[in-house]
């Protein structure tokens, strides 16, 4: 009960306070965010950021000095490592609708498939990973890619579908 008030005001109040980079009140919302955050999941690294319209469910990983971009929506079963930035409205998904054949309707949603974002990854604006994909270290993902497979490490990955464009170690 308790984490589902927390969640309540981290969504409605971290709407209401300015992004982290806003003068002058960002540093002071940066840490009301983070504190909330820290509150409802107990893996939360420090100097986490948390932006303005954004949140953390209770099995959010977020590793220190990672952040989730304004206005991002995330999902449960989320692993972000450490290092991590990503641009405004990225979108996470770990669930999909499940359509009952037969019936011909949806009915209710597919198991959670986890995603990981591991260290020093860069997401673009309006990047939509999807459930049971693992983007690797080092990795960027291009403004607007739509990740349904695997992103190696070191890699540029762009487009929907995304595809790795180069190796960022050439």
């Amino acid at each position: 009960m308790k984490t589902k008030i927390l969640l309540k005001l981290l969504m409605v109040l971290g709407r209401m306070l300015p992004p982290s980079y806003s003068r002058p009140f960002g540093k002071s919302a940066k840490a009301v965010r983070y504190r909330l955050a820290a509150a409802i999941s107990p893996n939360i690294g420090r100097n986490a950021n948390i932006e303005k319209g954004a949140y953390v469910l209770p099995d959010t990983v977020l590793g220190e000095n990672s952040g989730i971009g304004v206005n991002c929506e995330i999902c449960r079963g989320l692993t972000i490592g450490k290092r991590v930035m990503m641009g405004p409205e990225c979108l996470f998904y770990s669930t999909a609708h499940r359509f009952d054949r037969e019936r011909r309707v949806f009915n209710g949603y597919t198991e959670v498939k986890p995603i990981v974002v591991e260290d020093d990854v860069w997401i673009g604006r309006r990047a939509i990973i999807m459930g049971g994909v693992t983007i690797g270290r080092g990795a960027v993902i291009g403004a607007g890619a739509v990740v349904t497979k695997d992103v190696p490490p070191y890699t540029l990955a762009a487009g929907n579908p995304a595809v790795v464009i180069k190796s960022l170690l050439d």
